[in-house]
């Protein structure tokens, strides 16, 4: 069985001129990739800067919160099935884990309401996988074992939803990326966070559980190389996908320079993904 290829809709914005929070203008650039064959579909990103209660609580030197567009959840439901674009995943906001991990219980029950809203927007579109960032990376104490039972008793409600948890950094004690995910019933594998922590070859004996794999790649001369690692983005692709019979999503993640110009090395580059 051939993989399903994605691309996340926030990075490649910038191959089209656009800003990451510009969801119209995304938007645009998703359909001139679909238009290319390249693509399965999207793994649409949720931004924060979306939000009309608060700015972000994480990278806010991004973008001004101030002028960024927002967007209610029936909003962007309601603009993303004029466009009948193929939903595969939805990443929720960047803040999650921020938000559940704070000490204000406000914020906390935001965080739980930003999990159902993913999950309510990733079942009218259609798609099947869910991207969560679970914890706050700089936090060194949290209580794990709440987080799993509020996260479990909110993603119990969206039965057909497969609710990953991705091995995004922690600066918890006794406690690393593959640690935490391994708690959880699907996994989302960043292949830059697993090399960076030199935990890649751990997810071999639970890749069962995963269900979406976040290609991080740098675009060069319509190729993918990864930054970071002592595996060559094919490398680490031919292990997960040819020696592990990883069969699930792949999503792309492109990082480095992106520009209208990169536009063509991009399509090559998604391209080479199916050879």
């Amino acid at each position: 069985m051939e993989n399903l290829i994605s691309v996340s809709s926030a990075p490649i914005a910038r191959l089209g001129g656009k800003r990451y929070y510009d969801l119209l203008g995304t938007l645009e650039v998703m359909k001139k990739a679909y238009l290319e064959s390249i693509v399965d579909g999207f793994e649409l990103q949720v931004q924060p800067e979306w939000d009309s209660e608060n700015p972000p609580l994480t990278d806010t030197q991004f973008a001004d919160w101030t002028q960024t567009p927002r967007y209610t959840v029936s909003e962007i439901l309601t603009l993303l099935e004029k466009q009948k674009l193929p939903i595969l995943s939805v990443h929720a906001s960047r803040d999650v884990g921020s938000y559940l991990c704070s000490n204000r219980k406000r914020h906390y029950e935001k965080g739980k309401r930003l999990i159902y809203d993913t999950l309510f927007l990733a079942d009218n579109l259609g798609a099947k996988i869910c991207v969560f960032h679970l914890w706050d990376t700089w936090k060194t104490e949290i209580d794990v074992h709440k987080l799993k039972k509020d996260f479990l008793n909110i993603t119990a409600q969206f039965a057909k939803i497969k609710a990953s948890v991705e091995n995004i950094p922690t600066h918890l004690k006794k406690h690393t990326p593959f640690s935490l995910v391994k708690l959880f019933d699907y996994v989302t594998l960043d292949i830059k966070w697993a090399s960076l922590y030199n935990e890649l070859n751990m997810f071999e004996p639970m890749i069962g559980k995963v269900v979406n794999v976040h290609l991080r790649g740098t675009l060069r001369e319509g190729r993918w190389f990864l930054n970071s690692s002592n595996l060559g983005f094919y490398e680490a692709l031919d292990l997960i996908r040819n020696r592990w019979k990883y069969s699930g999503l792949l999503t792309v993640e492109p990082e480095g320079k992106r520009d209208r110009s990169l536009f063509n090395s991009f399509v090559k580059a998604m391209k080479s993904l199916k050879t």
